[in-house]
């Protein structure tokens, strides 16, 4: 008899890389979801097609799923019965509705739970906020990486890229077996990599690209200026997270990954979608800050993210979700900026100033 899997979140990323991942590892697949017309839909077909983008001849046929609404409470305890591993891809704010559903459920055996999700460990966090205190449920952290373009296909097949990332903090539960798509290890080294090479990355360009009238990811790699600026700024995040880690690891192959992921023109990866939500993304500690003070306090160059701030401080991005409350944090200088918005202590201010003011 196969192992039964439980993952929270029936949409593209579920459909298109956790499934096929859990089926590959032999786990028969039950979808859990809020869409009771999805859900009929999954039931009433079984199946469904991923199709890999850059190369046809990696489609796969996913086969024998079923579904239940996340309010049919009897059906969701009957799956938990038998269920041995509980998953999640239903974006980070949902999670913890998702854990309080299943929280309380008696367990006759340590379920792992793993929250792909992208956050900072977002199946452990949710289990603290809850205060769960049973030990049943095994929180496993996880870093997930995938590009799912936008879809406009009403049925289940989805699109994806072919390049996929599960990584895992290395415990004692390993519920899936290692291969191309899944490892363990030091799970703060492995999200700060992605944090910063990838979605710092993804954020730089997004301002870089708007700020020269460009509408798709891919159409900064078309013109020699813009795909320099790519260049340079992936090796300035590189550089910055040698020196936050002290890794041995050669970045060289994976950075070249990430920017011919980005390139590809079929994501059709929208700038104004990846620029939302400044306020967050470009605050203290986070994707775009932490690098830079890191190189700031090594004197290395900052050039890249000069003319990020440059572009954020004069922009105007009214089409960018949220880009007008956090313009605000500019009104009085740069200056202000760093010691309100940044927190910079007085003593560093002025190699602020110096390194990144015009």
């Amino acid at each position: 008899m196969s192992k039964k899997a439980l993952h929270f979140g029936a949409g593209n990323i579920g459909r298109g890389f956790i499934c096929p991942e859990l089926q590959n590892n032999d786990f028969e697949v039950i979808f859990a979801d809020v869409n009771q017309e999805l859900v009929d839909q999954i039931n009433s077909k079984n199946n469904y097609k991923v199709e890999v983008i850059e190369d046809a001849s990696f489609n796969q046929d996913v086969t024998k799923v079923s579904a239940l609404n996340i309010s049919d409470t009897q059906t969701l305890n009957s799956v938990l019965r038998d269920v041995d591993l509980i998953t999640t891809s239903v974006g980070p704010q949902y999670v913890k509705s998702v854990f309080e559903k299943i929280q309380h459920f008696t367990f006759d055996k340590k379920i792992p739970f793993v929250a792909f999700e992208n956050k900072y460990r977002a199946s452990s966090s949710v289990v603290e906020d809850l205060n769960y205190d049973g030990d049943h449920l095994i929180p496993l952290d996880a870093v997930v990486d995938k590009i799912v373009p936008p879809q406009t296909s009403e049925n289940l097949d989805v699109v994806v890229e072919s390049y996929g990332s599960i990584f895992i903090e290395d415990q004692d539960k390993k519920p899936l077996k290692v291969s191309s798509v899944v490892s363990y290890g030091d799970y703060e080294h492995e999200f700060t990599k992605k944090l910063w090479l990838l979605n710092g990355l993804h954020l730089q360009l997004a301002y870089f690209g708007l700020f020269n009238n460009l509408t798709y990811m891919h159409e900064i790699f078309e013109e020699v200026t813009t795909k320099d600026f790519a260049t340079n700024a992936m090796e300035a995040l590189k550089k910055a997270f040698i020196l936050k880690t002290n890794t041995a690891q050669n970045l060289d192959l994976y950075g070249e990954l990430i920017l011919n992921r980005f390139a590809l023109p079929q994501v059709n990866d929208e700038l104004a979608r990846v620029a939302r939500n400044p306020q967050i993304k470009f605050s203290q500690n986070e994707r775009f800050e932490y690098p830079l003070r890191v190189l700031l306090s090594h004197n290395e160059s900052v050039e890249t993210f000069k003319s990020i701030l440059e572009i954020l401080q004069n922009g105007d991005f009214n089409n960018v979700e949220g880009f007008e409350e956090f313009h605000y944090n500019f009104q009085d200088g740069i200056k202000e900026f760093f010691q309100k918005f940044w927190k910079i202590n007085q003593d560093k201010i002025e190699i602020y100033i110096e390194r990144l003011n015009k």
